[in-house]
């Protein structure tokens, strides 16, 4: 699910470009319910879905991409070779930086949540009667 999709920037794109979410949504090939859930995190774009929205919005993909949410897919532009463009991949592991950085945080936090929710069980054990700080062992009982 894309994070932190921001609805302010298209719906002032939008407004400025005179257009309405409906025509968004037809030039994108989905049901307007579906722009719905893009537009309250609850769907992610797709690449194709990102370059007409880009397209729709007269805006770089990279721009709609960056403004959709973390998880939106960047279209990769093609050179003339017909090689992928080579400032783009720079963006994408940026990103991904970014990204395992953010990661990092997450999982420290959810090690944090761990001992605190171990720490209320043995608490709750020992109030019990049955914990480790009682010297009772709960294996015999």
């Amino acid at each position: 699910m894309a994070l932190f999709f921001d609805q302010k920037w298209f719906t002032d794109r939008l407004n400025a470009l005179g257009k309405t979410p409906n025509g968004l949504a037809e030039a994108m090939g989905i049901p307007l319910i579906d722009l719905a859930a893009v537009w309250k995190d609850q769907r992610e774009l797709s690449v194709e879905e990102v370059r007409a929205m880009a397209e729709f919005l007269d805006a770089p993909v990279q721009d709609v991409a960056s403004h959709a949410g973390i998880s939106t897919p960047i279209p990769v532009d093609e050179g003339a070779d017909g090689n992928p463009d080579t400032e783009q991949p720079n963006a994408v592991l940026a990103r991904f930086d970014r990204m395992d950085a953010r990661l990092e945080r997450l999982e420290r936090m959810m090690g944090d949540v761990h001992a605190l929710l171990m720490e209320e069980r043995l608490a709750r054990l020992d109030e019990a009667g049955l914990g480790i700080a009682s010297g009772k062992d709960t294996e015999t009982q």
